[in-house]
């Protein structure tokens, strides 16, 4: 790996050792996939300070990280991106991982042909995020004169990455 070069996210689990021992012994234990996914998420809220709500980030100022620009966004909105890109991709371990990943390394996932897909000819007026649950977050693309409220969204943001 190169200086300045982002690891991938293998690279970066096999780099730290307390990570790497914490995700082997959960994703090799008897646990129910999803209580594997939430001890993970726990042990990465805390040991790497990352934000789990949208509330949770200080400030959304955008900054530039290996040279691109990127927003902050929490493990709620990440994980919501990664299941509207990729909506196959739902293990929830994958999702907990990827998106912590995503937030420690500065990076952000390109999700512009499903949203061009689902807006159509729409014009997007922000992103909506909807669910209780950090694991059920849902991102639903805002079309101008629609309601996110309505739509049952509990967070929205007009900062389109």
């Amino acid at each position: 790996m190169q200086e300045n070069q982002v690891p991938s996210l293998e690279e970066w689990v096999d780099s730290d050792q307390n990570l790497n021992e914490k995700t082997t012994e959960l994703f090799e234990s008897n646990l129910p996939v999803e209580e594997q996914a939430r001890e993970a998420l726990t042990y990465l809220i805390k040991n790497y300070s990352l934000p789990e709500m949208p509330l949770d980030l200080e400030d959304r100022v955008g900054v530039v990280v290996a040279g691109a620009n990127y927003q902050p966004i929490s493990i709620y909105e990440q994980i919501a991106q990664l299941k509207f890109a990729n909506p196959e991709n739902n293990d929830p371990r994958y999702l907990v991982m990827t998106s912590a990943y995503l937030i420690k390394h500065g990076l952000s996932i390109d999700f512009s042909e499903q949203l061009q897909a689902f807006l159509g000819n729409s014009e997007l007026l922000g992103l909506g995020y909807r669910g209780e649950d950090i694991l059920e977050a849902e991102m639903i693309p805002v079309k101008k004169g629609e309601s996110w409220f309505e739509l049952g969204c509990t967070y929205f943001t007009k900062e389109v990455v």
